[in-house]
């Protein structure tokens, strides 16, 4: 019996994984969208004045390149792997880096992390 609970749990935090995540791509793909739009805009305002023969301060390439990489981001998350290399990245540093989570020890669940792990928060000192 306890099995098929531990089993539902698990069923259950994997589906609210899975919804928080699509949600995460969703808002990404329409922030791409609308500032997408925003910096095309931009982008075919200085060129169409360009291409008029009006003088572009050199201020306006600052967004064009700024946008640019943001939006690179944000697509790469929308559409491509960031995603998955994200995880990657989480999954290592839970593996090889559990130091860093070790609360105060103040917390009610402090007491669940090992002497290793807390040798890391006890090498860092006070801001």
């Amino acid at each position: 019996f306890r099995s098929k609970v531990e089993d539902e749990l698990a069923r259950r935090m994997m589906l609210q994984r899975e919804i928080q995540m699509a949600v995460n791509v969703a808002k990404a793909r329409d922030t791409l969208c609308i500032f997408g739009t925003a910096w095309g805009t931009l982008v075919s305002g200085v060129a169409v004045a360009r291409l008029a023969g009006k003088q572009i301060p050199p201020v306006a390439g600052v967004p064009i390149v700024i946008g640019g990489l943001v939006l690179g981001n944000i697509a790469d998350l929308a559409y491509g792997n960031k995603l998955a290399r994200v995880t990657k990245e989480a999954e290592y540093i839970m593996e090889y880096e559990r130091g860093r989570f070790v609360p105060a020890k103040q917390a009610p669940f402090s007491k669940f992390y090992t002497e290793e792990e807390r040798f890391l928060f006890d090498e860092s000192t006070r801001v």
